[in-house]
C-alpha cells in the first residue's frame, strides 16, 4: 500500500479537544443565544429582500446559465487535521466548480485562528469558490460568528484567500439563494443560528425576517417549478429522533408547504444518515403538525465532511433511518481504535477528558483517523441534478492501484487517485434525481 504523507499542519493531535481553552471555547453551558440578532448586526442596513441575497450559479463556476456544472455540498469540515485533509484527494478527483460548507466550517470557535488552521490551509490551492452555511461553532467565538461572516460575505480577508489559492466570492449574507435562469434547480442556505432556535424563545425572538425571506423565495420556487435544496446545519430530526433543544417549527412548516423542496440536507451530526420522504412526511405531520403540500422532499443528514465522527450505533427508533454511514458495525470499530490511541497517551484518565464531553461527546474518539468520511455531488446537467451521496472509507483505498513504495502527498494533486475507487466512492444507487428527468 501507498505511503501517505501529511503537511505538519495536518500534525494527528488526539490532544486537540482536551485542551483547556478548546473545551472553553467550544462549551455548550453557561452561553446566551442571541444569533437571531447577531446575523443582522455584521450587516446593518442589509435588506433582505431578494435579489439582495441571490446570485447566479454562474456568479461561482463561472460559466454560461446553459453549461453543466457540478458542486460539493460538505458539513462539518474544519478540525484542520488528518480527517479534513483526507477529503482532498477525492475532492479534487471529483474536480468541483465551487463547494458549500453546510456548517461548522471550523472548529472549536469560529476565531480567527480557527480559520487559518481549519479552512484556509486545508483548502489552500484549490482555485475554487467555496461558500458556507454558519454552523454551531462558527457562532461560538469571541465576536459571536462575525468572524465567518468577514470571511465569506465580504472583502476583509481577500488577502488570505489569494494566499492560499482560493476564489474569493463574497456571498451576500449568512443565509442566502443560488438560482438562475435556465438552470433547473434552486438552492437555499439558511442560517440555523447558535442553538437551532429559529422561532425564538428564552427571551430572544424569532427571526420573522429569515422566515419570511424563504416564504418568498420558496413561492418563487413554486411559480417557476423549480426544485429546490435546502441547506441549514441543525437539524430537527437526527439520530432518528426529534431534536427537542431545536425550535425550528416555523421553518419546517413552511418547507412543508411549499412542493419545489425537494431535498433537505442539515449537518451537525459527524455522519450521513438519510431519511426516506415519507419517514419525513410522517415527521412534519407528528412533529411540526404540517404534512408536505406535494411529494415529500428527501431528508438528508450529512456531517461526515472532516471532523471526528460521532456514533451511528442510535439508541433510538422514532425514525429509522434508511442508510447510516459509517455503519453501526463501522462505528464502532472506528471508535476503539481511536480511544484506543487517546488511552495511550494517558488523555483518559485526565479530569478534563470527561469535561470535553460538556462540548461533543466523541471527541475522545477521534484518532484522526482518515476513514468513513462523507459528503454530497451535485451534477448540473441539462434540464435535470443530480444528487450522489459520496462515501470514502479510506484513504489509502484511493492510491491501491499505486506501487506499494509510492509515497503519496495527501495535501497535493499528484499522483492522481484511481478512477475505481472514485467509481467506489459514489453511491449512485442512492443518488437523487431532481429535474425534469427524475
Amino acid at each position: 500500500m501507498a505511503t501517505l504523507r501529511y503537511p505538519p499542519e495536518a500534525a494527528f493531535r488526539p490532544g486537540f479537544w482536551v485542551r483547556w481553552g478548546n473545551i472553553w471555547a467550544a462549551r455548550r453551558i453557561l452561553r446566551r443565544d442571541r444569533s437571531n440578532e447577531w446575523r443582522y448586526a455584521f450587516a446593518a442596513g442589509q435588506s433582505a429582500r431578494p435579489p439582495s441575497r441571490s446570485r447566479p450559479f454562474s456568479y461561482l463556476h463561472g460559466g454560461s446559465a446553459g453549461d453543466g456544472f457540478r458542486f460539493l455540498i460538505l458539513g462539518d469540515t474544519g478540525e484542520g487535521d488528518r480527517s479534513q485533509y483526507g477529503t482532498l484527494p477525492l475532492i479534487r478527483a471529483l474536480e468541483p466548480d465551487f463547494m458549500i460548507i453546510n456548517g461548522d466550517v471550523v472548529y472549536p470557535a469560529g476565531r480567527m485562528e480557527d480559520f487559518r488552521s481549519g479552512f484556509f490551509q486545508p483548502y489552500r490551492g484549490l482555485g475554487i469558490p467555496i461558500w458556507a452555511v454558519p454552523g454551531n461553532h462558527d457562532y461560538y467565538s469571541a465576536d459571536h460568528g462575525r468572524e465567518l461572516y468577514d470571511v465569506f460575505c465580504t472583502t476583509t480577508h481577500a488577502d488570505l484567500w489569494e494566499e492560499h489559492g482560493l476564489e474569493l466570492r463574497p456571498q451576500p449574507g449568512t443565509y442566502w439563494e443560488l438560482a438562475e435562469p435556465g438552470v433547473p434547480l434552486v438552492v437555499l442556505g439558511l442560517d440555523s443560528g447558535h442553538s437551532g432556535r429559529l422561532d425564538g424563545g428564552r427571551g430572544v425572538g424569532a427571526d420573522d425576517r429569515q422566515h419570511q425571506w424563504l416564504e418568498w423565495r420558496l413561492r418563487e420556487a413554486d411559480r417557476s417549478g423549480l426544485p429546490v435544496i435546502v441547506l441549514f446545519h441543525i437539524p430537527g430530526l437526527a439520530k432518528q429522533e426529534h431534536v427537542g433543544k431545536t425550535a425550528l417549527t416555523t421553518l419546517h412548516r413552511i418547507l412543508a408547504a411549499h412542493p419545489s423542496v425537494r431535498l433537505v440536507v442539515c449537518g451537525h451530526e459527524h455522519n450521513l444518515q438519510r431519511y426516506s420522504p415519507q419517514l419525513f412526511a410522517d415527521y412534519l405531520e407528528r412533529e411540526h403538525g404540517r404534512r408536505p403540500a406535494g411529494a415529500p422532499p428527501d431528508y438528508i443528514v450529512s456531517g461526515g465532511g472532516g471532523a471526528f465522527l460521532h456514533a451511528t450505533d442510535f439508541a433510538s427508533r422514532d425514525y429509522p433511518a434508511e442508510t447510516v454511514y459509517p455503519s453501526a458495525e463501522q462505528w464502532r470499530s472506528y471508535a476503539r481504535v481511536g480511544r484506543e490511541i487517546v488511552s495511550r497517551l494517558g488523555l483518559g484518565k485526565w479530569l478534563i477528558g470527561r469535561v470535553v464531553a460538556l462540548s461533543d461527546q466523541a471527541a475522545l474518539a477521534d484518532g484522526d483517523a482518515a476513514q468513513l468520511l462523507s459528503f454530497l455531488l451535485v451534477d448540473v446537467v441539462g434540464a435535470s441534478a443530480r444528487v450522489t451521496p459520496v462515501y470514502l472509507d479510506s484513504v489509502g483505498s484511493l492510491f491501491a492501484h499505486l506501487p506499494d513504495d509510492t509515497v503519496v502527498d495527501v495535501a497535493g494533486p499528484e499522483p492522481p487517485v484511481s478512477s475505481d475507487a472514485v467509481a467506489t466512492a459514489l453511491q449512485g444507487a442512492d443518488a437523487i434525481e431532481l429535474g425534469e428527468e427524475a
